[in-house]
């Protein structure tokens, strides 16, 4: 018994200058969205895939994937990004442990996964992400606050790993307090639960501008030479 993939490919891409989703932009040949499931349909541990998509997408999500022997379910999304991933939760059958990931995340690599699957089993609340590069300042009235140390913090990508129950738990906590986070591990902390980290790298991008798409185009080209 391995776990489920919940990925909410709801949004638009404003941020880029389209009208459409995202997701459904190409890169070589491939629409991001088809490169973000191909990579839980090779992991032997994820069981199976569901989907959050607009209304008017639906369809068309559901055709990309009517092929896809791990893809299980399109459910439509939220206004939210949370609304999105509790709707898809609430209509799954209930499973041990559940792995949300961006729709527009497509680099996300084998060994993340693997990480996050075998740290899941035994702590209930993992996440990955990976150290901050740069001086952080914290900034008050236009002058300097402090500088924030760098070791003390931490980018947080997805996947973000679950026990069903815990995840379930905590987004309807969420709901019942109207409570709005930016990720998912925000839900569980609010329970006073503790989540553990695991260390991701600095290709699993999500693609929300058009630099990302670049950077996204070059990250492609780097494992074509290298044959990753």
């Amino acid at each position: 018994m391995g776990y489920v993939a919940v990925i909410p490919a709801a949004g638009l891409g404003k941020r880029m200058g389209y009208d459409y989703n995202k997701v459904f932009i190409q890169i070589n040949e491939m629409a991001i969205i088809q490169m973000t499931i191909e990579q839980f349909e090779k992991d032997r541990n994820c069981d199976a895939i569901y989907l959050a998509a607009r209304k008017e997408e639906m369809d068309s999500m559901i055709d990309l994937f009517s092929s896809s022997y791990k893809v299980k379910g399109v459910f439509e999304g939220g206004d939210e990004r949370q609304h999105s991933i509790f709707n898809v939760l609430k209509n799954i059958p209930e499973c041990e442990y559940v792995l949300i990931h961006d729709g527009a995340r497509p680099f996300v690599s084998q060994d993340i996964l693997f990480e996050l699957y075998e740290n899941v089993k035994h702590k209930s609340a993992v996440i990955c992400g990976v150290n901050v590069k740069d001086t952080i300042k914290r900034i008050e009235d236009g002058k300097v606050k402090e500088t924030v140390p760098r070791d003390e913090l931490f980018v947080t990508h997805t996947p973000q790993a679950f026990s069903y129950d815990l995840i379930m738990r905590a987004y309807s906590e969420a709901e019942k307090n109207n409570l709005s986070v930016t990720d998912d591990a925000g839900m569980v902390e609010s329970l006073g639960e503790e989540v553990h980290v695991v260390t991701s790298n600095y290709d699993n991008i999500k693609i929300t501008t058009m630099e990302d798409l670049i950077m996204a185009e070059a990250i492609i080209k780097r494992m074509v030479d290298h044959h990753v």
